[in-house]
This record gives C-alpha cells, structure tokens and sequence, in this order.
C-alpha cells in the first residue's frame, strides 16, 4: 500500500491545521469528471475555504482577530513573557481558542504532482500543504479513498 505522500486526494479526504482544534474534510462543491473508488479526486486549485477546506472548529493563533479577541477577553496576551519567559504565541489557556476562519495564502496546494493533470491542473497528492495567513499549516492526514 502506497504512503499516503504518494496517494491522490479524494472529495471526503481527512485534513487539520496545526493551529486547529479539530481534524476537518475537503470537499468539492462540483467533480472535475475523474474518480478514484466512486470519490470525485481533487487538485491543486482545490484550496479556497470554505468551498474546499472546511474550517478547523476554534483556531489557537494569536494573529487571527477572534482568537486575540477571546484571550484579551480573558486576560491572556500574546506576545508577553510567561512564567518561563517564552512569548506566548497561540491560545493554550482552555476556552481562549476564537473562531477558525482560514485565509489560505496561496492559489494552490503546495508539492501537487506534477505528473498527473485533472482539468489541465495538478493532481492533489497527500504530501502537500497550505498555510494560513493565521499561521496554521493545513495538511491531509488521510486521502480519502476508502
């Protein structure tokens, strides 16, 4: 069984973000006309949210407004030195996470096969990765397949 790096990704396919509170899905809002085991397979250019990347439920970064609303509300900030004298750069206090909205910084995925076309664009492949202007990194943890 191929890795999941090497792996195509289909509609359904498993994802999380490392600022995320919770594992989402992609989707498609219309196929390309390619399956792979009845699944609509995915690109590239399948990156918006939430048309593709389904948000994360709460968001910890520090530099997303409803997180830094949420921890002001409740005493914490960011960028101030805690007890160790590291910088706290996301909402670890319980409750402090605000609300995911992702704001994907570019206009493909990064690392899609450059091998494989659907509608003339590069096949989405489970080793790559967006980022959020928040500073989340958003990867595929399962393809979906089945």
């Amino acid at each position: 069984m191929a890795a999941l790096d090497d792996k195509y990704i289909v509609f359904g396919a498993e994802t999380e973000c490392s600022m995320g509170l919770r594992k989402s899905r992609l989707v498609l809002p219309a196929d390309h006309g390619i399956f792979i085991r009845g699944k609509a397979q995915m690109h590239a250019k399948d990156c918006m949210s939430p048309e593709n990347v389904i948000p994360f439920g709460g968001c910890r970064s520090a530099s997303n407004p409803s997180t830094a609303l949420k921890m002001a509300s409740m005493g914490v900030s960011a960028g101030v030195p805690t007890i160790s004298g590291t910088f706290c750069a996301m909402a670890v206090a319980p409750g402090c996470a605000g609300l995911c909205t992702p704001v994907i910084t570019s206009v493909e995925w990064e690392d899609a096969s450059e091998f494989t076309d659907i509608d003339e664009e590069k096949a989405l492949m489970g080793r790559c990765t967006l980022t959020c202007a928040h500073g989340g990194i958003i990867k595929i943890t399962d393809a979906g397949q089945g």
